[in-house]
């Protein structure tokens, strides 16, 4: 479990969500700075009299604000393409400012703002083409700044070594501001002769028989699966079952499609036609508004539930002896650890005691549970009885370690107890406060179905379902039912 500490592809994809969000906050401030000159400028042509914002101005720029929010996504700028082609993004900005006035041209010619003038027009063009180049310009050298050190880069195995997949990883290995961290080959042999010197990390890490062990023992975030058609056909079906029993994601590199109609192909990864085959929550819009609903419900709870928080802590702190918070190393994204918050409910040494009680374990499986831990302080079972004992964890989705809703994160002793492969899919997605089996029974149900709960989440997931896992939430914990 040595190599789960490395956060490097949670960080990688983490800083490059961010970046985008920030992107798409960043065009609506340029959209208003832009929107401020320009009427500024436009209003020295005209009389004190035309200064005034009538209702069809205020409309106008509202929904230039809409416009700006539902163009510039159908350009592919908010993309990870977007974040490192500088040109076609580039491109791309320019042509969607232009949309975006050409659309306010046919509005205006409608509703006749009298702002609306063509040194409007032309100083809005300019500003918004120059403040959207600027801020992907910035963004962009960030983000090589940090994933070239390495800081969030990708963790990525190419399962193949022939010329074409040694080729894609020295690509990896020259521009590590691309944001993938190569970590090896997977194959029995070089099919291909290798570069004279051994370029560093040119290594074959694992064979194709062993591959799911490999998966199983390191982190990993992406496989790229780069094999002749022939061996692609026999081996593709095993190796991306293998990677979805552990939730990475894999892409499928391939010159299948290369006589197709531009327009239609699959996709491209560093100049290559890849076929990308995700295992995890791949919805980026989604992702998005998911992240977004996790930090604003997250710090308004925070804010609204301070004082009882502090209440909570002083009141763990008086009637036991130690530290008010519980901090646990739990497994998270992609199998990474990080550290788990909650208020502290049992005796300071509970870990230590575990070991002892191992023969009362009521629960089947790799978890561990006693309905009447001797452990458990009386404070600490009003806790856990309430959940209050799990609000901490706000700060954990606050620093984007977990989600609301999400399947629950384990230790690392549950994690080494999972026999088989199938529920390491869980760990594609981020853990959460509360998922399925917390609405279905919490700890009364078997180790087994929760594991089955969770990657029924993972398939099936949607905003719209963590909206209704967690109204279903409230109830639940009001009832207080299966808490222990």
């Amino acid at each position: 479990m040595g190599e789960i500490r490395d956060r490097g592809g949670y960080l990688a994809f983490k800083t490059r969500q961010r970046a985008i969000t920030w992107l798409r906050n960043i065009d609506l401030g340029v959209a208003a700075v832009s929107l401020l000159v320009a009427a500024k400028v436009a209003s020295t042509e005209l009389p004190d009299t035309a200064l005034h914002f009538d209702a069809a101005t205020a409309a106008l720029f509202l929904g230039l604000f809409v416009a700006t929010a539902s163009i510039f996504p159908l350009f592919a700028l908010y993309t990870e393409t977007a974040l490192f082609l500088w040109r076609q993004a580039l491109k791309a900005s320019v042509k969607a400012v232009t949309a975006v006035v050409l659309i306010l041209m046919v509005v205006a010619a409608v509703l006749n703002p009298p702002l609306v003038t063509p040194a409007f027009l032309a100083t809005y063009w300019v500003m918004a083409c120059v403040g959207g180049i600027a801020a992907r310009f910035v963004t962009r050298r960030l983000l090589f700044l940090t994933e070239a050190q390495g800081i969030a880069a990708r963790r990525t195995l190419i399962v193949g070594t022939g010329a074409r997949a040694q080729e894609i990883a020295l690509r990896m290995l020259e521009n590590p501001g691309h944001g993938h961290r190569f970590m090896g080959f997977v194959g029995i042999e070089w099919e291909a002769p290798v570069p004279t010197p051994l370029p560093e990390r040119f290594r074959l890490v694992s064979g194709l028989s062993d591959f799911a062990a490999y998966l199983r023992e390191h982190v990993v975030d992406e496989v790229l699966i780069c094999l002749p058609l022939t061996d692609l056909c026999d081996r593709a079906t095993n190796l991306v079952s293998e990677c979805e029993e552990q939730g990475v994601s894999v892409t499928v590199v391939t010159r299948l499609f290369e006589l197709a109609n531009p327009r239609h192909r699959p996709g491209s990864h560093g100049g290559e036609l890849v076929v990308p085959i995700t295992n995890t929550l791949a919805d980026e819009r989604e992702l998005i508004l998911k992240r977004f609903l996790d930090v604003t419900v997250s710090l308004a709870m925070l804010v609204l539930l301070s004082p009882l928080l502090l209440a909570v802590w002083a009141l763990v702190r008086l009637t036991s002896p130690g530290p008010a918070l519980f901090v646990q190393e739990r497994v998270g994204l992609n199998k990474r650890l990080f550290k788990f918050y909650k208020f502290r409910t049992m005796v300071q040494n509970a870990e230590a005691l575990q070991a002892g009680l191992e023969c009362q374990n009521e629960m089947c499986g790799a978890t561990f549970k006693i309905k009447n831990d001797p452990r458990v302080t009386p404070i600490g079972r009003f806790l856990r009885k309430t959940s209050i004992d799990e609000l901490p964890q706000l700060f954990n989705v606050l620093r984007g370690e977990m989600s609301l809703v999400g399947p629950r994160p384990l230790p690392v002793r549950d994690v080494i107890r999972i026999e088989k492969d199938w529920p390491r899919r869980r760990f594609g997605v981020k853990p959460g406060i509360t998922c399925l089996w917390q609405i279905c029974g919490r700890n009364t149900i078997p180790f087994e179905r929760m594991m089955e709960l969770d990657i029924e989440y993972v398939d099936t997931w949607s905003v719209a379902l963590d909206l209704r896992i967690l109204l279903r939430t409230v109830p639940v914990v009001c009832s207080m039912r299966g808490a222990y």
